[in-house]
């Protein structure tokens, strides 16, 4: 699934594919993404991944080569034959582009990694040799530097497309280097440093150093390190603070909360309405259609959905803003479901319908009447559970809203038809229960030996025709062998 992305107010970038692991919750908020192609990080598969997920979220991608040293993630200075350089770093280009070409995308720039970002910004001998391995690349693709460097010089003396990246999250010397590694404050891991930080960047042209002095610094691009502690909330907190309309409004639903160690519950109105039903399931959709891994199941109900999400990949407050920014997406994918009409025969003699009797005093019924209405309307199926195959419908006549029982049976009958509230249901096995009983289906409501254990899904609608004790054995019959075809009609 791909949506139309709005340019950006902040063009951020982000270096991946690096074994953090973290690039699809990055994904949906940077406008960029440097991939490791195989020098300090980075291999087919993982660059695979990642130009799927840009393709995906339509996020610009780069090449990100650098010295050929996995060991210390290419970050340390090497001094190696110009020959064996080149070749390197053609090689890891080279093996981005034949991925890129597979998924029918393009690589937009080039961004060294590491030390040898630090070494061209420095170096005329390293930008040169840098230079020179990527000429043939010159016309196709940009090049990220850093401004007023050394690379800066030389590229625009071979007329090379040059694009001004600056570090949201790392402190610059007075030189305009970076601040080293080594030092505890080079990098920027607080919201609260970050945001005046890039503000004053974009705004102003300005950084202010170490030292605390301000110096001139062009920037187009702003670069997060997938690897920084709290890359994603940094991310995600200048996405809304730069990139974010003031004028758009969450919507009054859904509410999140946590719900256990890995999940989160959203909850609509609590009414049970096919309105609300169906805004449950578009969201859920579209969770679904964006594939989002780190979702592990998605249970629904007909004013909620519970994700279970894996928590050692994504924090609780990260994928709250992740379904946040996916609820305001618009996608013209999603089209209208079909729903289905189930025709279920449902038996009302007697030896079923044990709660009829209660049923009609309760709620002061002949049992002609309670049948009539049970079988007028339409329901819908708002979720399915307790048990697998249990239907939730709605739509129950008013004159027919009773209490569940006081005190559950043990055990419920298998096919048994009941109504608990407001709500008309089916048990699909024998079962515990407190529903009011007044009949019960000779059909089978989950099998798993099934392809779809349940024929029926949220949305669908039941309508239940009433039989005979007869026609409720003769139907039993042909289920068992296998020989009853379903009934149903289709409907938007």
């Amino acid at each position: 699934m791909y949506f139309d992305k709005k340019p950006k107010n902040l063009h951020i970038n982000c270096d991946v594919g690096e074994g953090v692991g973290n690039e699809e919750i990055l994904m949906p908020y940077i406008s960029a993404c440097n991939i490791a192609c195989g020098g300090h990080a980075g291999n087919l598969e993982t660059m695979q991944e990642i130009v799927v997920l840009a393709k995906k979220y339509q996020v610009e991608i780069g090449a990100h080569p650098s010295y050929p040293d996995r060991e210390n993630f290419g970050r340390i200075s090497m001094n190696i034959a110009s020959a064996e350089f080149i070749k390197t770093i053609q090689n890891q280009i080279s093996n981005l582009e034949e991925i890129v070409a597979l998924h029918d995308a393009k690589i937009t720039h080039i961004k060294p990694h590491g030390a040898l970002y630090n070494d061209v910004a420095k170096s005329k001998e390293k930008a040169q040799l840098f230079l020179k391995a990527i000429l043939k690349y010159k016309d196709k693709y940009k090049l990220y530097i850093p401004y007023n460097s050394v690379i800066e010089t030389e590229a625009k003396k071979q007329n090379f497309q040059v694009v001004y990246e600056a570090f949201a999250d790392r402190n610059y010397n007075d030189d305009l280097t970076l601040v080293s590694r080594k030092n505890d404050r080079a990098v920027l891991t607080k919201i609260g440093e970050i945001i005046p930080h890039v503000s004053r960047l974009k705004n102003e042209q300005k950084i202010q150093t170490i030292s605390g002095k301000k110096y001139n610094l062009k920037s187009d691009t702003f670069c997060v390190h997938s690897d920084t502690i709290s890359a994603i909330e940094i991310i995600q907190q200048l996405h809304t603070h730069f990139n974010v309309e003031n004028e758009v409004e969450k919507p009054e639903f859904p509410n999140y909360k946590p719900y256990g160690n890995n999940g989160l519950l959203l909850t609509w109105e609590n009414k049970m309405s096919s309105e609300v039903l169906n805004s449950v399931l578009e969201y859920q959709e579209k969770i679904k259609k964006f594939n989002i891994k780190v979702i592990l199941n998605i249970i629904q109900s007909n004013n909620s959905l519970l994700i279970i999400y894996d928590n050692e990949k994504v924090n609780l407050k990260s994928l709250q803003h992740l379904l946040e920014w996916l609820s305001l997406q618009t996608s013209n994918k999603l089209q209208p479901r079909k729903s289905i009409c189930w025709e279920i025969p449902v038996c009302y003699d007697e030896f079923f319908g044990i709660d009829l009797d209660e049923i009609a005093q309760k709620n002061r019924l002949s049992i002609e009447k309670i049948i009539k209405l049970h079988t007028t309307p339409k329901y819908q199926v708002f979720s399915i559970g307790f048990l697998p195959g249990f239907l939730y419908l709605g739509g129950l006549d008013k004159r027919l809203h009773i209490d569940r029982k006081s005190t559950p049976r043990l055990a419920v009958k298998k096919g048994a038809v009941g109504i608990g509230g407001i709500q008309t249901g089916i048990y699909p096995k024998s079962s515990p229960g407190g529903w009011q009983i007044l009949g019960n289906s000779p059909l089978n409501f989950f099998d798993v030996s099934n392809e779809k254990p349940c024929f029926a899904k949220a949305r669908d609608f039941i309508k239940f025709v009433p039989i005979s004790i007869e026609e409720y054995h003769e139907i039993s019959t042909a289920v068992s062998n296998g020989n009853y075809q379903l009934k149903f009609t289709e409907t938007c």
